[in-house]
């Protein structure tokens, strides 16, 4: 299934607890988000912040997760269409100004029309184990050249592999207008940028192990040198699901 997406990588305050924040992300800031119209789905991914950086490396492929650019969790958003979308801005004032009691960086990144595909259901809450890959595009690799390693590449190699709950994405070219929150950094230099990013569900972290050990994988690493130049794999703690699909 196609879908028109935002997702947002971002990093939490760290003059507050972790605890503390992770609660108010999920608890009142999540509820913010609930009220905004034409939302199919608001998922947050609250990443592991030590289990991290285990995708399969390969020549000049990076997949060590540099420690000042570790994000902690990521905001996905699935709106009902694509008049939806480019209409939302306009419509997030309460969420954007929100965000500084939660955030210190926001990195929004919208897919465009039909740039996210979901392999599996919708939000599954039995699924024991996800991983999210952020990937970041070689220079001198055309947009469309990606999309198609990612959606017709990523996407059915870890389908037939096993994976559960599966969702890929491809962002449009990054701009800091399309999440202006105020108070919150949008710095995000051009070498660590990502182009898109793959949702993978298992039974456990065990079988995600397995997962990384089978023929697909290996057929996606050993030709990921020719597109991307960093994998950056994160556990999730927990997924929260604000709005079900």
């Amino acid at each position: 299934m196609k879908t028109s997406s935002f997702v947002s990588p971002v990093w939490l305050r760290t003059d507050l607890s972790r605890d503390a924040v992770l609660r108010y992300w999920a608890g009142p800031h999540g509820r913010i988000v609930a009220r905004l119209p034409g939302v199919v789905e608001y998922v947050q991914r609250h990443f592991s912040p030590s289990d991290h950086g285990y995708w399969p490396s390969s020549h000049r492929v990076g997949t060590i997760i540099p420690p000042d650019w570790r994000c902690d969790g990521m905001a996905e958003v699935r709106f009902a269409n694509t008049v939806t979308a480019l209409g939302m801005p306009v419509r997030m004032r309460d969420v954007y100004l929100d965000e500084q009691n939660v955030f210190e960086r926001v990195l929004g990144q919208a897919t465009g029309p039909g740039g996210g595909r979901w392999w599996t259901d919708g939000h599954e809450d039995l699924v024991g184990h996800r991983t999210v890959l952020l990937l970041r595009r070689r220079r001198g690799v055309s947009g469309g050249a990606f999309r198609k390693y990612v959606h017709d590449g990523i996407g059915p190699a870890l389908h037939e592999a096993g994976a559960h709950d599966l969702r890929t994405y491809t962002f449009l070219p990054w701009s800091p207008l399309l999440h202006p929150t105020p108070g919150v950094s949008h710095d995000n230099p051009t070498f660590r940028r990502y182009h898109g990013c793959v949702v993978i569900g298992v039974d456990s972290r065990e079988a995600m192990d397995e997962l990384l050990k089978s023929e697909q994988v290996a057929g996606i690493v050993a030709h990921q040198h020719t597109v991307l130049t960093a994998v950056h794999a994160y556990t999730m703690e927990r997924s929260v699901p604000v709005i079900r699909a």
